[in-house]
C-alpha cells in the first residue's frame, strides 16, 4: 500500500511528528511505501519530496508585527492555503498514494489538502492529537486565566472571541472562531473516513460535540520496540520533561518543590526568553534546570530517574512522555485530567493530583522519594501496562483494519 503521511512538523520535537515517524518506520517495515507532505523549514529532516513542501510561516512573528498586511497574511493562510493544496496536488501526481493519514495539519497545511484528497476520491484517515476540532483554543484553557473551558461546545465557537481564550487576545481569539467556522463550513467531518482518537477521553469529547461515533475510533499511540527496556536505573529524581510553560503546569511543580524540599526535582525542557531570565528567582535549592535535552542524553535522564512528573492544567490527549515513561518501567505524577486519568490509573501506575493542587503535588513527590519500593512496583505495573496496550505490533494491526476499511468506505 502506498500512504501518504501528512503532518506540519517534518523534524522529531513533538508528539505529532514523533509519532508521524514511528508509524512511518512501523509501515515500512511490513513493506509499505510511505511518502510525506509537510512545512519547509530549517529542521526539517531530509525528505525526496521537500521540493512540494509548503512554504514555512512563522505566526508568531507576524502577529508581533501588529499591521494590516500581516493580518491578512495570517488570515489568509491560516484558513485555506491555496499554496498547500496546489503544491499537495503535485505530491498527489507524484506519489499516487492508496491512502492519506492526517496527522498536525491546522494553521500551516490547512484543511486545504483534505479538499483536493475528496475530489480525487483518495481516502483519508486523521489522527488527532489535540482538540482543535472542536475547541478553536486546541485544549479547552483560557490562556489568560489557565481556566478549564467548554463553552464553545456544540459549535458556538463565538465563545472563543468572547472569553479571548487564545492569548488573551481579542484579534487571535477571534481569528481561531473564524477558522473553526470556516472548516464546520467546508464541512471537512464529513470528507475523512475515520478520526482516530489517541484517548477515549479525546473520543469522548468528540462524541459529545456531534461526530459520527461509527467514524470515530479510539487508537491508542504506540512506541517502537526499542523503546521497552526493564534495565533502568534510579538516581532518586524525580523529573519534569517538556515546556518550561504555566500550560504544562510548571509554576505548580516549583511551588510543590519548594513544599518538598528534600525532593530532587530535575527539569529538562525549552524556554522562551521571558522563563529564561526570570528562572534564577524562581528555582528552589532542590531543583536542577537542564535546559533542552533529546537524543542520548534525554534517554539517560529518563532511565536514571525515580518517577516521571506532569502537572499539566490542561486535558492532556496521550502523552508520549507518559508512555516512554512507562516503557522504561518509570511510574508518573500527573493531574487527574484528560487522558492522563486513563493513563496512569488511581494509583495504579503512578499518582493522579488535582489540577494545580501544589500541596497534593508535594505530598506525591515526598511519597515517592520515602517510598522507593512501593515506588518500583508501580512502575513495573507501568512497563506492563505499556507492553499490552502501546506496543507496535498492536497498533499495526488495528491500522490495518482502519487502513481497509477506510479504502472500503471510499
Amino acid at each position: 500500500m502506498r500512504i501518504l503521511i501528512v503532518n506540519t512538523r517534518h523534524y522529531y520535537g513533538g508528539g505529532d511528528s514523533n509519532y508521524a515517524f514511528h508509524l512511518a518506520d512501523l509501515l515500512r517495515s511490513k513493506g509499505h511505501e510511505v511518502s510525506f507532505f509537510a512545512m519547509q523549514g530549517e529542521r526539517n529532516l531530509p525528505d525526496p519530496n521537500e521540493d512540494l513542501f509548503v512554504s514555512h510561516i512563522d505566526y508568531r512573528a507576524l502577529n508581533q508585527r501588529k499591521n494590516p498586511l500581516a493580518a491578512l497574511q495570517v488570515l489568509t493562510r491560516s484558513i485555506y492555503s491555496a499554496e498547500a493544496r496546489k503544491k499537495f496536488s503535485l505530491l498527489l501526481d507524484r506519489v499516487k498514494p492508496d491512502l492519506i493519514h492526517l496527522q498536525n495539519i491546522h494553521a500551516h497545511i490547512t484543511p486545504s489538502v483534505i479538499l483536493e484528497a475528496e475530489q480525487r476520491k483518495i481516502p483519508m484517515v486523521w489522527t488527532l492529537h489535540d482538540y482543535k476540532l472542536v475547541c478553536p483554543n486546541s485544549h479547552f484553557l483560557i490562556d489568560a486565566s489557565g481556566e478549564i473551558c467548554e463553552a464553545c461546545r456544540g459549535g458556538a465557537f463565538w465563545n472563543a472571541a468572547k472569553k479571548r481564550c487564545k492569548k488573551g487576545s481579542l484579534p487571535a481569539s477571534g481569528m481561531a472562531a473564524l477558522e473553526a467556522y470556516a472548516h464546520q463550513w467546508m464541512n471537512i467531518r464529513s470528507k475523512v473516513s475515520a478520526f482516530l482518537c489517541p484517548s477515549a477521553f479525546l473520543r469522548g469529547k468528540l462524541l459529545e460535540n456531534g461526530f459520527d461515533p461509527h467514524k470515530t475510533l479510539h487508537l491508542p499511540l504506540f512506541l517502537p520496540d526499542e523503546a521497552f527496556s526493564s534495565q533502568t536505573e534510579d538516581d532518586g529524581y524525580i523529573l519534569f520533561l517538556g515546556k518550561l510553560e504555566a500550560l504544562k503546569g510548571i509554576y505548580v511543580l516549583l511551588e510543590a518543590a519548594r513544599c518538598a524540599p528534600q525532593v530532587p526535582v530535575w527539569i529538562a525542557g525549552g524556554a522562551d526568553e521571558a522563563m529564561l531570565k526570570q528562572l534564577p528567582l524562581l528555582l528552589p535549592p532542590n531543583v536542577k534546570y537542564l535546559g533542552f535535552q533529546s537524543g542520548q542524553e534525554l534517554m539517560r535522564l529518563k532511565r536514571k530517574a525515580r518517577a516521571l512528573v506532569l502537572p499539566s492544567l490542561s486535558y492532556e490527549n496521550q502523552p508520549l512522555s507518559i508512555l516512554e515513561a512507562f516503557a522504561l518501567g518509570k511510574p508518573v505524577i500527573a493531574s487527574d485530567l484528560g487522558g492522563m486519568r486513563e493513563l496512569v490509573g488511581e494509583n495504579e501506575r503512578g499518582w493522579l493530583i488535582p489540577m494545580g493542587d501544589a500541596d497534593a503535588l508535594a505530598k506525591a513527590l515526598t511519597w515517592t522519594l520515602e517510598r522507593p519500593v512501593e515506588t518500583k512496583a508501580l512502575g513495573k505495573a507501568a512497563l506492563e501496562y505499556a507492553r499490552e496496550n502501546h506496543t507496535a505490533e498492536s497498533h499495526y494491526r488495528q491500522m490495518m483494519k482502519i487502513y481497509q476499511g477506510a479504502l472500503q468506505w471510499t
